[in-house]
């Protein structure tokens, strides 16, 4: 049975002003907007001061403190969705110009409510080569995800590098490029003087002796593989930099990018705070992943996400989080996540670029078939508990073509979760069909068919997704793009392990 409640209240915190109202059944989102992010409560349990709602329904019928060498990043607006209610019950979602996060509980009914609301120099070197005019200055050119050993052992490693300055960088600099440096002060990789990296895209420097993300999906027809490799291994905990210049006798403070390295790490040009805790060397599929919520890879903590682009206020340990596929314990953190490494040809984060309704906008969001909850139980490591199928109609407002759409979570509820904290696993889902009303409501139904999404590997996941998973909608492609305008369905099935408070936070990304 799932229980709904019909009607329910949100809030928009606008540029100049604060909107209360009450609705019945449906919303529609405003146009700049992240991917709905869903937070569930799985019990009964009332969440900021709403009541509970007992009520059931059947499941429906129908058819299927910044450093003075760091210049201070303004913050940037982003949609933000927070959903409270029970993924037993209906409850709407709401897209506004702001930053996504969505909080409820998954198992008994209690009344949904919605909120969203807005969050919203040059460097001169001591000595050796001064950067020529256009170079990176320390923050616009970040370390955005990294490892230093792998389940393929001490060489599976890479360096993600990202672009934070605002927009499209050419590299530049007194030497051959900016090079990416290990604690040992030798340079790894080198990003070519000339090279293009785009407004919020990535660059990848890896091991090609033992990196094994090589298949993991990039782009159109391509894959996460390397665009500038090294075969001298990185040590365990050791520290990393990126330098504006390439000559070992300029890697100093003075024209340091960005840096993260461990607590052991002695040195400390190459990394920001005291570092992360110290891992012991198990080779597992890890990465440490930077924060693009705001919250740290916090699993308990509720509320919208204060980001949405990677966070950096040169503190390696609050700026960066521990993901693995098995949420494994080695010292610096245990949560369930996976390695996702993004290389030049990779899609890039463009919330901003499309516009998210509900999949029915004539019926209410936590109802079928904008929200089924399936309490059949499925495979024990991933949906013992049984699903929950979240129903969005994505629209392309770009401008141009989109031959590549996919979606990366950036916060949820998962393993290790407390009592009372439900634990999601985002799964791969085939198409379904549905019948839906859409405006003007009552006018009659139409069948549609709602795009699966699949959990993209490696690694493989065995316990579902987690942080930094990516889930990809195949149907978009080169040869069948989504045109300007023009809308898809899309489904997001979540395995429960634990029923409880829930949330889940994605980003958008993709190519024209």
């Amino acid at each position: 049975m799932l229980g709904f409640l019909s009607e329910f209240s949100f809030k928009f915190f606008g540029a100049n002003h604060l909107r209360r109202v009450r609705m019945l059944k449906s919303v529609r989102y405003l146009p700049q907007c992240a991917l709905a992010v869903v937070l569930i409560l799985i019990g009964q349990v009332a969440v900021f001061g709403q009541d509970q709602a007992n009520t059931s329904q059947p499941k429906s019928t129908k058819s299927t403190s910044t450093k003075s060498k760091k210049r201070k990043k303004k913050k940037t607006s982003s949609t933000s969705f927070i959903i409270l209610g029970s993924p037993n019950q209906a409850a709407s979602v709401v897209e506004v110009p702001a930053t996504a996060t969505f909080e409820s509980p998954v198992s008994q009914p209690a009344a949904p409510t919605i909120r969203a609301e807005k969050s919203s120099g040059i460097k001169i070197s001591p000595k050796g080569s001064l950067p020529p005019p256009g170079v990176a200055t320390a923050g616009q050119i970040i370390i955005s995800e990294f490892r230093v050993r792998g389940s393929g052992g001490a060489t599976d490693e890479f360096i993600e590098i990202y672009n934070a300055s605002g927009s499209d960088h050419t590299v530049s600099s007194a030497g051959s490029g900016y090079a990416v440096a290990a604690s040992d002060g030798v340079a790894r990789c080198v990003i070519p003087n000339g090279t293009v990296i785009p407004n919020r895209g990535h660059y990848l420097c890896a091991n090609s002796v033992g990196y094994s993300l090589a298949s993991y999906p990039a782009g159109n027809g391509t894959t996460a593989t390397a665009d500038a490799t090294y075969t001298t291994d990185i040590p365990d905990n050791a520290g990393v930099a990126i330098f504006n210049v390439s000559n070992p006798v300029d890697f100093i403070l003075a024209n340091r990018l960005d840096a993260v390295g461990s607590t052991s790490e002695a040195n400390t040009l190459y990394k920001e705070g005291t570092g992360y805790s110290a891992l012991s060397p198990f080779s597992i599929d890890y990465s440490f992943v930077r924060d693009l919520c705001g919250k740290q890879g916090s699993i308990t903590t509720f509320g919208p996400c204060t980001a949405n682009t990677p966070v950096d206020t040169d503190n390696n340990a609050t700026n960066f989080f521990f993901v693995d596929t098995n949420a494994f314990s080695a010292g610096a953190g245990q949560r369930l996540g996976a390695p996702g490494p993004e290389n030049l040809s990779s899609p890039i984060q463009r919330n901003a670029s499309v516009s998210i309704d509900l999949l029915d906008p004539c019926a209410a969001a936590a109802a079928p078939p904008n929200r089924v909850r399936d309490f059949t139980p499925g495979p024990s490591a991933t949906s013992q508990s049984g699903t929950l199928d979240i129903r969005r109609t994505l629209t392309n407002n770009t401008g141009g073509n989109v031959t590549r759409l996919r979606f990366r979570i950036i916060d949820l509820t998962t393993f290790p979760n407390p009592s009372g904290i439900a634990d999601l696993r985002p799964l791969t889902s085939p198409d379904v069909a549905e019948t839906v009303d859409r405006a003007p409501c009552g006018s009659g139904t139409s069948s549609v068919t709602v795009r699966g999404t699949t959990l993209e590997t490696p690694p493989t996941q065995p316990n579902g997704g987690g942080f930094n998973s990516s889930l990809s909608s195949n149907t978009v492609t080169l040869a069948t793009p989504l045109a300007n305008g023009a809308t898809i369905d899309v489904r997001f099935l979540l395995g429960i392990q634990q029923t409880g408070s829930f949330k889940i936070y994605f980003n958008t990304e993709l190519l024209p």
